[in-house]
């Protein structure tokens, strides 16, 4: 029962993939800021000044490589805004620990377990597209992200629900 519900649920993720991917395009057309050259991202900005209209709590974090499943120390630090853990958007901005400037943009969907966006360097508006999985409770969001070229990495962020702020 277990293989049938594995086989039904990537089955189901490869074929929404192109319904996803278009969503975020929509989604966060009147954000400001950032705005790498990938399709996904491309007229997507992101700001951390200011939360998108429909941001429901924001994100901060780390991010790092994964070798084989293992995380390796985490290289930098992520920041952003999410709409719903489990059933929502996912933006946000990345850098480096010795950079506070962001260098990259990781814009999203997530679908339960299941990620599914593009990740982007501001700079130079490369990008690629990127799936993955992960996991949550009431404060963190764990995710393994895997993209069509380059290695595997890993976000652990620490999430704040504005409507359950005082």
């Amino acid at each position: 029962m277990k293989k049938i519900l594995v086989v039904l649920g990537v089955s189901i993720l490869l074929c929404t993939m192109p319904i996803f991917t278009a969503i975020p395009n929509k989604i966060l057309e009147n954000t400001k800021t950032i705005q790498p050259a990938m399709p996904l991202l491309k007229k997507q900005t992101i700001s951390l000044d200011e939360p998108p209209e429909w941001a429901n709590g924001n994100f901060t974090g780390v991010w790092g490589i994964n070798i084989l499943g293992v995380p390796l120390e985490p290289l930098g630090w992520i920041a952003g805004y999410y709409q719903n853990i489990g059933l929502g958007n996912f933006a946000g901005v990345f850098g480096e620990f010795n950079d506070t400037n962001a260098t990259g943009a990781l814009v999203g969907f997530m679908l339960w377990i299941f990620f599914l966006g593009g990740v982007g360097d501001i700079e130079t508006g490369n990008g690629t597209y990127v799936s993955g999985l992960g996991i949550a409770n009431e404060t963190h969001y764990y995710v393994r992200l895997s993209a069509i070229i380059g290695p595997s990495f890993y976000i652990h962020v620490k999430y704040t629900d504005f409507r359950n702020m005082p």
